[in-house]
Parts: structure tokens; sequence; C-alpha cells
């Protein structure tokens, strides 16, 4: 039997199942990030520049997108905190993250000088996930 040399590559299709249910794939058939969310109330899909992408200075990164927006009242958005994964094609692997909800009242629309406070709010949520490395 030889030894088969086998190559790893980063994982590409992220899923979370928690309090909510998060699919996002760095890349796609599409050539584009995509993501789909969906918790109690909400069933969105996002895809390419509707995803921000940021980088950790340990490797992994942040993927944000605006799950709500309530005109002069508040933002919501939802930051994916991905470590860097690394596997054999097809093979999968379990992980904790954590997921981050921000609500932003920054933009609120009230008279001057405008909102006053902490301006943002967060809820911080334990996942498991699963990554994966797939050809797209």
């Amino acid at each position: 039997m030889a030894n088969e040399k086998r190559t790893l590559s980063d994982a590409n299709l992220f899923d979370i199942l928690g309090p909510m249910q998060i699919n996002f794939a760095s890349s796609s058939i599409k050539g584009v990030p995509l993501l789909s969310y969906r918790d109690a109330t909400l069933n969105l899909n996002f895809e390419d520049e509707d995803i921000t992408r940021l980088p950790t200075p340990a490797g992994g990164q942040l993927v944000t997108v605006t799950l709500e927006t309530v005109p002069d009242a508040f933002d919501r958005t939802l930051t994916l905190v991905l470590p860097a994964v690394r596997l054999t094609m097809g093979d999968t692997v379990e992980f904790e993250t954590f997921v981050v909800e921000t609500f932003d009242r920054s933009q609120a629309h009230v008279v001057t000088p405008g909102p006053r406070g902490a301006l943002q709010s967060y809820l911080f949520h334990q996942v498991k996930a699963t990554a994966q490395a797939v050809n797209f």
C-alpha cells in the first residue's frame, strides 16, 4: 500500500446551527460568496457585495450582513466569527464559534444633537458549526 499524500485546502463552506441557521459559502458556482440566514421570523439570502468579509489578525474572518434596517430607528447586523479551517477536500470538521447581532441606532432620527448614550448594543450567540472544503 502506497503512502498517499493528501493535500489540505481552506474550508469554503460553513453551516451554523444554533438559535439561527446560517449557511456561508466563501465561493460558489456563481463565483461569488453566498450566505443564507434563517431564524424564527426571518429567512434571508445574501450574495457578493451584500456580504462584508474582514480578515482577523489570527487568520480567521468576520462575515457580516445587514438583517434589518428600520429607517430613522436602527440597523440590525449579524457578524459570524469564523476561524481559519484547513482540511482535506470533501472532509467535514466540527467547531464552536459565536455570532454577534449588533443593533446600531447611530442613524436614528432624533432632534439635535442626535441619539444619546451607547449607540450600539450586542447579543452574542455561542454556536456549533461545521466546515467543509468543496469544489464548486
